[in-house]
């Protein structure tokens, strides 16, 4: 997928990136390069753009496979579910089949907590966590506050 028609050279490098064997060095590649500044900028804004997009693309194919798997899975479980009632309701302890012995099992038991009566002893305390928005809007109103500061800092833009 081409968002962007690339150069010959650009396109090249693009190619080594996605190849896993190719060990690349981005930068002392795109150092090497000798072109105006604002053509390799361009070309630059061109690899951005393209890599973005295919990242984009591979989340939400993630995101779509993710969703089948789950799909999936509730369905295995739905249905080991529904063989376990079975053979319950028949009284059967097992089952043997031309390729597969099915059968109940008895699970180690497990723990069933209410936290609410559980003595103090059997929690583990958590590290605290730092409330960064708050401490940005004192921050940006003034307040002086020791061990916290804002930092400004830039990124690129493509438009």
């Amino acid at each position: 997928m081409q968002l962007y028609a690339l150069a010959d050279t650009y396109q090249a490098l693009m190619d080594k990136m996605q190849d896993d064997e190719q060990a690349v060095s981005l930068a002392d590649t795109l150092e090497s390069i000798e072109e105006a500044i604002e053509v390799k900028v361009e070309n630059i804004a061109k690899m951005i753009k393209t890599m973005d997009a295919e990242a984009k693309a591979l989340k939400e194919e993630e995101q779509r496979l993710a969703t089948r798997r789950k799909a999936l899975e509730a369905q295995v479980d739905s249905l080991k579910q529904y063989t376990l009632s079975t053979l319950e309701r028949a009284g059967l302890a097992k089952v043997k089949g031309t390729l597969f012995t099915v059968g109940i099992r008895n699970n180690r038991p497990s723990v069933v907590v209410d936290e609410t009566e559980l003595p103090q002893e059997f929690l583990i305390p958590q590290p605290p966590k730092v409330d960064k928005q708050r401490l940005y809007e004192l921050l940006r109103k003034g307040q002086v506050i020791p061990g916290a500061r804002l930092e400004a800092s830039c990124s690129l833009s493509i438009r």
